[in-house]
């Protein structure tokens, strides 16, 4: 499917009771100020681990947007001298947004931001020219508990795995993902990526099969007119 196809589809709480009545109620009052000390002990405990992971998750924010910078800078011709962090290749900026990216994931990886940043340290890597690290980046991220990231990181994964030929890889995690859909890739989303897939293979009859399986499913969406559009084209 085309980056311009793509780009259609695609969008934070844990004593003694028979000395009599006064000794009774020493040992009462001693065991609510143990209570209370432990009670205070604890509300401290968690409020200094909410403000910490709070401060860390603002760190992270920080630096991944530093790296979304980079990752998106202009391309400028060599010998230029404009201001900023542009570049004068897409492999040049692709190093450098990875080196950035890769680093914010292992400062703060176990935050939402940090998940995110391992996230571009995989597509970064594969854009830098090496897929084996890329793959290592994005299989960590399909393997983690947010869905959604997930499922971004698998679409990307079997990506990948059609660059280097590994097509049967590819077509396990299209259907995977199209039987277990999420917000951020859709049942029809894989679904073209999967006719795609057999397109680039020659398997015109099986793209074709899933083509018209999302005009059928879904006739009124953006990914129906894409696939119509492809289906004619087969024909």
């Amino acid at each position: 499917m085309r980056t311009s196809e793509r780009r259609q589809l695609k969008q934070d709480k844990f004593a003694e009771t028979t000395k009599g009545l006064i000794s009774s109620a020493v040992e009462y009052r001693a065991s609510v100020v143990r209570w209370l000390v432990v009670a205070a002990v604890l509300v401290v405990g968690v409020g200094g681990s909410w403000w910490y992971w709070s401060y860390r998750t603002e760190q992270a924010n920080e630096a991944l947007g530093k790296a979304v910078e980079t990752y998106n800078a202009a391309l400028v011709p060599a010998g230029s001298n404009n201001p900023g962090i542009d570049f004068h290749s897409a492999l040049e900026r692709a190093r450098a947004a990875h080196q950035q990216f890769q680093q914010v994931a292992d400062r703060y990886g176990h935050t939402r931001p940090g998940q995110m940043a391992r996230y571009f340290a995989g597509l970064t890597a594969v854009d830098a020219g090496d897929p084996k690290n890329g793959e290592a980046e994005l299989k960590q991220v399909a393997e983690a508990g947010n869905k959604d990231l997930a499922a971004l990181a698998k679409l990307a994964l079997a990506n990948v795995y059609r660059g280097v030929q590994r097509n049967d890889e590819a077509l396990r995690l299209y259907r995977e993902l199209i039987d277990h859909p999420t917000a951020s890739v859709s049942k029809p989303m894989a679904e073209l990526e999967l006719a795609s897939l057999y397109e680039a293979t020659n398997q015109t009859a099986e793209a074709g099969k899933v083509y018209d399986q999302i005009i059928v499913s879904d006739p009124q969406t953006t990914a129906a007119g894409i696939a119509q559009q492809h289906l004619q084209a087969l024909k």
